[in-house]
């Protein structure tokens, strides 16, 4: 079906009137542009010449069975009626310009060339014009396959988009329905529309957030899990997390590195509270009122090389003001061979309306001095096992807010150097860059 003569027919197909109305040209330039990635110039040169031949056929049954053909054509299919009316006052109004643009119209496409011939367009002029038309609306379909046969994670930003478009998809979708209901509100003269429109959106959003955290959010527990473990440089790990997946996002410091098997017992023995978490446990409405009941609301969650924090904890606060903290396994510390976690430390301090993993919700507001809860857990720590090695590391280019991060900083991260709560201690000989 996709070999030369398969290329051919099926761009002929797609360019000649009548049965263009059935045959896509589309899954045969996209083919071509394929073949061309390997190097194979005749997929183009046959795909280009059908499109080229199904044109001035098109053409020439309008210039001499115009009138009769649209009669016949319209009784066949009833729907190219509009069709060609629009073409033919387009065709009138714009003229040249509609046969370089008509492979880009759409539905029009199917009936440009035959209008063109009806309208004793002149042949030369029509012969160049719809030609730089090929080459554009087919040229678009070839890159496209040129594109798939290179791979799309070749390219950083259409990779970027795509991971935009997957994440905010209830987002999108969500404004289409809004642009919808106002345009058929307004068609249909709808009273109070703006009251409606307000009502439909507020209730979208209270179901895109529904469906976000009790739904779609627990996800990452059915993902499969890679038993190998790896080891990490500190030098080279990147200190910040994400409210979302796709690059968008402005980032939140990571400013605590433990050392040891797991920080879980040293949060549990210092009074810290450990929180749900949306991504790693299953939360149902009637649990989650609970927990605010109990003053312990799930913790929402951040990304680090889009993977969630493996666990959350929180000191005794209320529903508006806590200090929390996200851990994330970072796997083997190079230095001292032992698993080493990234946490990060904040207050949060009210509430505001944020654009979060691809929906607006309402979230804690984030202290942008992560540097006071930090140095806060430094001396708690100390305080309770004096034994156990601090240390603070200068980190580069990190002094201020600035349009990557909403935070400030002295650049520093507390370095948790201990595996045990015991009078042993380590000393750990890094340094690391970038929160």
């Amino acid at each position: 079906m996709f070999d030369g003569l398969g290329l051919f027919l099926g761009a002929l197909g797609d360019a000649l009137i009548g049965p263009n109305l059935f045959v896509p040209g589309e899954p045969f330039f996209i083919a071509a542009g394929f073949q061309l990635y390997s190097g194979a110039w005749m997929a183009l040169v046959m795909v280009m010449l059908g499109g080229f031949i199904g044109d001035q056929l098109s053409y020439f049954i309008g210039s001499k069975w115009g009138a009769t053909a649209q009669k016949k054509l319209i009784k066949f299919r009833p729907k190219t009626k509009r069709l060609i009316a629009r073409c033919r006052y387009l065709i009138a109004k714009k003229g040249t310009y509609i046969i370089v643009a008509a492979r880009l119209l759409g539905p029009i496409a199917w009936v440009v060339p035959f209008i063109a011939g009806s309208h004793r367009v002149k042949w030369s002029s029509f012969t160049l014009f719809s030609s730089i038309g090929l080459l554009l609306g087919g040229g678009q379909f070839i890159a496209w396959g040129m594109l798939l046969a290179h791979g799309v994670e070749q390219f950083p930003l259409l990779g970027a988009v795509k991971v935009f478009l997957t994440e905010h998809q209830n987002l999108l979708s969500g404004l289409v329905s809004v642009s919808v209901f106002i345009v058929v509100g307004y068609k249909l003269k709808w009273r109070k529309l703006t009251l409606k429109t307000s009502a439909f959106l507020v209730t979208w959003l209270c179901y895109a957030n529904y469906a976000h955290f009790f739904w779609k959010a627990d996800d990452f527990q059915t993902q499969q899990v890679s038993t190998q473990v790896s080891t990490v440089d500190l030098q080279q790990v990147t200190y910040k997390a994400f409210p979302g997946l796709s690059p968008i996002y402005d980032a939140q410091a990571i400013n605590v590195v433990y050392v040891g098997e797991s920080p879980r017992e040293l949060m549990n023995q210092l009074g810290w509270i450990e929180n749900q978490t949306f991504s790693r446990n299953e939360i149902e409405w009637t649990h989650y009122l609970e927990l605010l009941k109990d003053k312990t609301p799930p913790v929402s969650d951040l990304y680090w090389r889009n993977q969630p924090q493996d666990m959350a904890f929180q000191l005794p606060g209320n529903l508006m003001n806590r200090s929390h903290i996200r851990w994330w396994n970072a796997g083997l510390d190079s230095n001292s061979n032992q698993p080493k976690w990234l946490g990060a430390i904040s207050y949060d301090d009210g509430l505001k309306v944020t654009p979060y993993s691809g929906i607006v919700t309402i979230l804690h507001k984030i202290d942008p001095n992560v540097d006071e809860e930090r140095d806060r857990l430094a001396l708690q720590i100390k305080a309770a096992y004096p034994s156990i090695e601090l240390v603070n590391l200068p980190l580069a280019n990190a002094e201020a807010m600035n349009d990557q991060h909403d935070y400030y900083t002295d650049g520093k991260i507390l370095v948790i150097g201990a595996s045990s709560y015991s009078n042993e201690q380590q000393t750990l000989d890094v340094a690391v860059n970038d929160i």
